[in-house]
């Protein structure tokens, strides 16, 4: 598979990435940007660097590429009008690159 980079990503200070996978059959979605070290609930567009979907677009939802599995929802948050991925909480792993 093609890794397409995220146009939209911006670079964010004190910030690490982690490698999000499917839980199910471990086929890797996408690298994130995570800041602080609170629990890993959304994903924010403009964080993804890079992954297995063009991010560019907005997607209704995502899902691995390999099962079906639905990794996350996209939303809308409140207090900053941010899109974002909500993530399902078994359906993905993550790991500190």
């Amino acid at each position: 598979m093609e890794i397409i980079a995220n146009k939209n990503c911006r670079k964010v200070r004190g910030s690490h990435v982690l490698a999000v996978s499917c839980a199910k059959c471990k086929t890797f979605i996408a690298n994130y940007q995570k800041v602080g070290e609170s629990n890993f609930v959304k994903m924010y567009n403009d964080r993804i660097i890079d992954g297995i979907l063009d991010f560019t677009e907005y997607h209704g939802a995502i899902f691995c590429p390999n099962c079906g599995e639905r990794i996350a929802t996209r939303y809308t948050t409140k207090p900053d009008k941010k899109e974002a991925y909500r993530l399902v909480p078994s359906a993905f792993n993550k790991k500190k690159v």
